[in-house]
């Protein structure tokens, strides 16, 4: 079972071109790029989604960050996902759901 943790991102931005940038940020590549369920797969073996917003809804944007050991390896691995992006990038993010 796949534990989950979400961080909020106030941009406007597609779910494909975000995903290039977390995995430019990352350092590593999207996967499934143009599928519906593409990810980018975290060094500690979780993953990166991001959730598409529907036609007309405005930001903010669900960046869902997947881990399979548990909740609290899925939090640390979207603090440090947060951390990572508000440096390499100046999104506005937001706390931590999940």
């Amino acid at each position: 079972m796949d534990h989950l943790a979400t961080i909020v991102a106030d941009i406007h931005m597609t779910s494909p071109d975000t995903l290039r940038v977390i995995a430019t940020a990352l350092n590593s590549a999207v996967s499934g790029a143009h599928t519906a369920h593409a990810f980018v797969a975290l060094p500690e073996g979780g993953r990166v989604e991001v959730d598409t917003p529907k036609f007309g809804e405005a930001p903010p944007l669900a960046i869902d960050v997947y881990d399979l050991r548990g909740t609290a390896e899925a939090h640390a691995a979207a603090q440090a996902l947060l951390e990572t992006l508000t440096t390499a990038t100046g999104w506005p993010l937001h706390h931590l759901r999940g």
